[in-house]
């Protein structure tokens, strides 16, 4: 028995010294691979490693023109300008730029009117972020990128009129000859004669947006889907407008629109449920031939204005590439892509307008100031066409026209009607 005892424990100790003798030995060995860079899932979409020095511009500037029209007038692209520009880099962080701007025709604003009030102007930008994006190998010297910037344009007629600012934004240039360009600063508008550098200043947004052409390497196959949504599913969505907003001494506006849109089950239709609201008060030009006091009428010229205008639409829209993107397998229920449909809206109009002294070539005379006053209400309705893009999580753009009989307090009248809108999308 004592001999099984002396076993039994020689058995059991043996793996305690066995642990106690063992030797644990760590080395590092370093990987051959190089470090991996995680690239930029936009990265493509907004061409951030393509160098570029030379840009030119050619699209439409929201919110902004070179002289203000009343909302009585603005009926087209609502206060919009078409603006060629060109943009050179001086050094990786400054450019500078030259641009030309004219407002857009709209149905009640002469051709002359616009012609007159072309405006050209100059700017220099400063890219403040963009020599540390470059060391850090996030982009190469181009034109995508956050940027303050001074400017100072005027208009290149009898008015006599200059326009000076500086403004804060970004630009990106997305795709092969995309660009976005969104900003917000302060500007100071005067005659030639009317030099005072401390009045006249207004704080002013401005959205452009439009193609770009360049010295840069086009992209063989633009990552599309990575900029417009392709395959996700969205049944509704609450859209928001960016505003218009300017303050300043001779013009105060805000402009912006709220939309509902929900579609129709599985189908490629949906409703469109929009409200647009603009306010101004503001010295600028009123078109038109208006029953006064003042020998029976008055064609208006320049004005200062108080306006509000309210419009409530309806648009059934049907999308016309939902099913090819069914049969493609791709989602089909975006509410993005061309459509077509019927606009109908109820629009109501109040503006007071105060007419200052002057001679009055149609009557002859030297009218003195007065102050008259227009209230409109109206339905209208016809067909529609246009184009709406989600992009990336929360933007779209939606651009329409449509062709609308419009009922008056006069008579039943044909009327075109555009709508650009760019702003924040969100589903629910």
């Amino acid at each position: 028995m004592f001999k099984w005892y002396v076993f039994l424990l020689f058995l059991f100790s043996g793996p305690a010294y066995s642990q106690e003798s063992a030797q644990i030995l760590f080395t590092e060995e370093y990987d051959s691979l190089p470090p991996v860079r995680f690239i930029d899932r936009y990265e493509n979409v907004f061409m951030n490693k393509v160098p570029t020095r030379n840009i030119f511009k050619f699209g439409i500037s929201q919110y902004q023109q070179s002289t203000p029209f009343a909302l009585y007038n603005d009926i087209g692209f609502k206060n919009s300008a078409v603006q060629l520009s060109y943009e050179h880099k001086l050094s990786p962080q400054f450019s500078i730029g030259v641009l030309g701007q004219m407002p857009l025709v709209g149905n009640a604003i002469p051709l002359g009117w616009i012609l007159e009030n072309v405006a050209v102007g100059g700017q220099f930008r400063w890219y403040y972020d963009m020599k540390s994006r470059i060391a850090s190998g996030r982009s190469a010297n181009n034109f995508t990128g956050n940027y303050l910037a001074f400017e100072y344009g005027f208009v290149a007629t009898k008015s006599n009129s200059q326009k000076m600012g500086a403004r804060a934004g970004f630009q990106r240039r997305f795709l092969n000859n995309g660009f976005l360009d969104m900003s917000f600063g302060l500007r100071k508008s005067e005659r030639f004669s009317e030099r005072n550098l401390l009045e006249n200043w207004s704080l002013f947004t401005e959205i452009n947006l439009g193609v770009a052409l360049g010295d840069w390497k086009r992209v063989a196959k633009p990552s599309l889907c990575e900029l417009i949504r392709c395959d996700e599913q969205v049944n509704q969505h609450i859209k928001v407008q960016i505003p218009d907003l300017k303050f300043g001494k001779t013009q105060k506006t805000l402009g912006t629109s709220i939309a509902y849109e929900v579609g129709l089950g599985n189908s490629a239709i949906s409703l469109n449920f929009q409200y647009d609201l603009n306010l101004q008060k503001a010295t600028n030009y009123l078109h038109g031939y208006f029953y006064t006091n003042w020998y029976g009428g008055w064609y208006a010229h320049d004005t200062r204005s108080k306006e509000q205008s309210h419009t409530l639409s309806i648009q059934p829209r049907y999308y016309l590439n939902q099913k090819r993107k069914v049969r493609l397998g791709k989602s089909g229920g975006a509410l993005s892509g061309v459509y077509a449909g019927i606009n109908a809206e109820y629009a109501f109009y109040r503006g007071t307008h105060t007419k200052p002294s002057r001679w009055d070539e149609h009557v002859m005379v030297n009218t003195p100031e007065f102050t008259f006053e227009v209230k409109s209400k109206y339905f209208r309705t016809g067909p529609l066409l246009g184009i709406q893009q989600r992009l990336f999580k929360n933007g779209y753009v939606d651009l329409n026209t449509s062709c609308n009989y419009e009922n008056n307090p006069v008579r039943w009248m044909l009327r075109m009607r555009a709508n650009l809108t760019v702003g924040f999308a969100f589903s629910t």
